[in-house]
């Protein structure tokens, strides 16, 4: 697949075009399984029907692409965007694999990329739109996909002293290491849309209509069929405390690691390691 050849999110692309984006790629059956609920609330609620166009945004290895594509048949069509190569690679060989032929992929950053005007009849992203440099510009660019009256439904994080996940590793590792500061308020980040009257702000201020969230508190299987020390494990690897042990010695790193797994202990049982987790499913309409 051809490589992104610019994105006014630069940083992203090439974050996600790198190790990161290799590494989910590779764990796609593990990060699918962890965040099925949270994506399959977002379709249920976006109400996709038969002989839709819906375009995915931040698709990644295609899982929601694919789900939205069984919804939407026959007649419809499901595009997926995504900026990392590495993880549209996966997801058009999994539709090809399906037989998902009402499933296609676009590598494109979706703040700037030219979508066919008035084509779409919604929106979809599961935690695709939170890392915008400039997200009411991007949010603009979006909605001129949409048809006049047609759709967006979004899955993104609440603030993250709300999700369990992340915090009950965070915590412990600030007793040992010293961690970087917080995000601005407007900066971007995997919990930037947490503050609902932020994103009504952003979707109204991009022409968007009728903003809602929905809070939404579900549990999510990490590291699905794994033990303990495995499960946590696959968790420091991908969530936000990846960065912060990366920088650690080795012995730090281990020391962190041990007593955030004797911590979790608790969390997990017969159906492995089991957390909370606090999101919105952000709904609009295009005016």
């Amino acid at each position: 697949m051809t490589q992104l050849a610019s994105s006014a999110n630069a940083a992203q692309a090439e974050l996600w075009n790198g190790e990161l984006g290799r590494k989910w790629a590779a764990e796609q059956n593990d990060l699918d399984n962890m965040l099925a609920p949270l994506g399959l609330a977002g379709i249920a609620k976006a109400n996709f029907r038969p002989g839709e166009n819906v375009i995915d945004i931040g698709c990644g290895c295609g899982a929601t692409s694919l789900a939205i594509a069984e919804k939407i048949r026959p007649g419809g069509q499901a595009l997926g965007v995504d900026i990392s190569a590495p993880m549209l690679e996966r997801a058009q060989a999994r539709a090809a694999a399906a037989g998902a032929g009402n499933a296609a992929f676009t590598l494109a950053d979706a703040s700037t990329h030219p979508f066919a005007p008035a084509s779409a009849d919604a929106v979809f992203s599961r935690f695709g739109v939170m890392f915008f440099a400039d997200p009411m510009s991007a949010f603009a660019n979006i909605r001129t996909a949409l048809k006049p009256g047609g759709r967006a439904c979004l899955v993104v994080w609440r603030p993250v002293k709300e999700n369990p996940w992340v915090m009950k590793s965070l915590v412990i590792a600030a007793k040992h290491v010293v961690m970087p500061a917080p995000a601005g308020p407007e900066d971007p980040g995997p919990f930037s849309f947490g503050d609902p009257a932020r994103v009504t702000r952003i979707l109204e201020g991009a022409g968007f209509k009728n903003v809602k969230l929905e809070p939404q508190n579900q549990l999510i299987t990490i590291g699905a069929g794994r033990d303990l020390d495995g499960a946590v494990d696959f968790l420091l690897g991908i969530g936000p405390i990846r960065m912060i042990l990366a920088e650690q010695t080795p012995a730090l790193r281990e020391k962190v690691s041990s007593e955030i797994k004797t911590a979790m202990a608790a969390d997990y049982g017969a159906q492995g390691l089991r957390m909370g987790t606090a999101t919105w499913i952000v709904t609009a309409t295009n005016k």
